[in-house]
């Protein structure tokens, strides 16, 4: 008679555990579970950067200048604080370019020119819609930042092409001859940045984003002065500077080194005395 009200009151305590712990999941499922204060981590970047250089004289549309795409790297180490803001600093490798055209020849006449430089960049980050509970770490973040690129040393570059340009198939092709003169800037060159960056969380440690950057060249760091000289016309000279203004678009892989965590209280949102808890 003894063992029974024993092993009854055993039941009974493994039911109100087991329910209690049903109970706290549900909670922790709408209110949320630990929460991450302070997370660093390391990225490794992948973007295809684009630019147009500046030209000050298109000649009535006989010289031109066209966007120039290629793709890039960049290591990126980074600090945020309760899933809400960031702080990151990277470095890249940054392709500036100043890409000449002459229209209406034969053979078509373009000169490229590129000049990658070491970019570091610092960059403020902050969550304005989170698109999952703020624990996981998906949504829409905004940011901007400044890029610096120091001066480099490289030689001056020199191109010249000679051809035929037309107006018409029915009229005669007129000779031209068209060189350029290319330096690079040894000072330090300055970009801004405002972007767009969705992020998805694919594990406790592992993020990937998907960025879209609106660049800004504040200083030129390339310059091509080119001379166009045709059958009786006057030569035409033309200008272009390179100040690295474009467009990025990156995918980023993050991985979270050392996070520190704030536990919710839960329990407090409908009262201990009524989950069973003391």
């Amino acid at each position: 008679m003894a063992v029974i009200p024993a092993s009854g009151q055993g039941v009974t305590d493994y039911y109100q555990v087991t329910q209690n712990r049903q109970q706290y999941k549900r909670l922790q499922s709408r209110y949320g579970g630990p929460q991450i204060r302070d997370r660093w981590y390391v990225a490794l970047d992948g973007f295809i950067k684009t630019d147009r250089a500046q030209l000050n004289n298109a000649y009535d549309g006989l010289i031109e200048t066209n966007a120039v795409g290629k793709a890039s790297w960049g290591v990126t180490v980074g600090w945020a604080h309760r899933e809400k803001w960031a702080v990151e600093g990277s470095y890249a490798r940054i392709p500036i370019h100043t890409q000449l055209a002459i229209s209406q020849t034969n053979p078509p006449i373009t000169a490229r020119y590129t000049n990658e430089r070491n970019a570091f960049t610092l960059r403020a980050k902050r969550l304005v819609l989170s698109t999952s509970k703020p624990w996981l770490r998906s949504g829409f973040w905004v940011s901007g930042g400044m890029w610096m690129l120091p001066g480099n040393n490289q030689p001056a570059n020199s191109f010249s092409a000679s051809g035929y340009r037309y107006q018409s198939q029915w009229e005669t092709h007129e000779p031209f001859h068209l060189t350029s003169q290319t330096t690079v800037q040894s000072q330090t060159a300055a970009l801004a940045e405002l972007g767009i960056e969705y992020n998805v969380r694919l594990s406790n440690a592992v993020d990937l984003g998907m960025s879209v950057r609106k660049l800004w060249g504040l200083t030129n760091a390339v310059t091509t002065n080119a001379t166009y000289t045709a059958l009786r016309e006057a030569p035409q000279m033309a200008t272009l500077q390179g100040t690295g203004s474009g467009m990025s678009y990156g995918v980023t892989l993050r991985y979270s080194f050392s996070t520190q965590r704030n536990q919710t209280k839960i329990l407090n949102v409908q009262g201990k005395s009524r989950l069973g808890f003391q």
